[in-house]
């Protein structure tokens, strides 16, 4: 009778286990920023040599920039339809040290126009994204 309770005691823990995973598609993985557009001026800026990299995975958004001393920061994110809004940033300082971002001047140059920004999703793929917030049209290519 032992064996039995602690069998369905067993199951009834697994079951009510159960872990919600975000399933964002295409959206997650690797990404590499290839160009930016400036909305207002139409200018475009070619990205293709730079190293900066977006990772997505369940609603955590890593962008590095390995071209200014190796730059992470990490924002949450939410995704509804074709609407991305990330927030919260906090950048990497060592290895167990994160600080928040107050500074927005760091996130200018890889697209980002504030500690919370909302962009639309205007294409996505498994191989190419191109997301647009109010000043930039940023565009990816997925590796």
């Amino acid at each position: 009778m032992k064996k039995i309770l602690y069998i369905f005691l067993s199951c009834t823990l697994l079951i009510a286990c159960d872990l919600e995973i975000p399933d964002n598609g295409n959206l997650d993985g690797n990404w590499q920023l290839r160009q930016i557009d400036t909305l207002a001026t139409n200018g475009r800026c070619d990205m293709t040599y730079s190293y900066v990299y977006w990772g997505i995975e369940n609603q955590l958004l890593q962008v590095r920039d390995i071209d200014n001393n190796n730059l992470r920061i990490f924002f949450r994110f939410k995704r509804e339809s074709n609407e991305l809004t990330i927030h919260s940033p906090y950048r990497v300082i060592t290895k167990d040290e994160l600080t928040p971002v107050e500074d927005t001047e760091i996130l200018l140059p890889i697209g980002i126009t504030g500690t919370e920004d909302h962009f639309i999703i205007e294409n996505l793929s498994s191989s190419s994204m191109i997301l647009k917030n109010v000043d930039y049209r940023l565009h990816f290519r997925k590796y």
